[in-house]
């Protein structure tokens, strides 16, 4: 009988270390994988960056698209509209019409 006994003991600081190993093991997995979910190559903090990149494209798309549209009309009407045209050529090159004197305040 007291063998039997030590038996006993001894298969349950067996199986208490054996608990104690694997509840270890789990919890540094748990920890692994919880670093990895935050600071991994897809974690959260780069899923953030990213999604804060994305608005600010976003944002950058929709203003250079208001610019472009409005880049088309000032083309059209440079094109089909001649008084646009006399207009940007009095303001930008200084040219005038025969007969009509030209005064520069400040520097030409």
């Amino acid at each position: 009988m007291r063998k039997r006994n030590y038996l006993r003991a001894d298969l349950r600081t067996r199986y208490s270390r054996i608990r104690i190993i694997v509840a270890a093991a789990g919890l540094l997995l748990s920890a692994y994988f919880l670093v990895t979910f935050i600071f991994g190559e897809m974690g959260v903090v780069k899923y953030y960056r990213m999604q804060s990149r994305h608005d600010a494209l976003t944002r950058e798309i929709g203003i250079l698209k208001k610019d472009n549209v409005r880049l088309v009309g000032e083309v059209h009407a440079l094109k089909s509209d001649p008084d646009r045209l006399e207009l940007l050529a009095r303001d930008k090159l200084g040219l005038a019409r025969k007969g009509e004197i030209v005064y520069y305040y400040g520097e030409p």
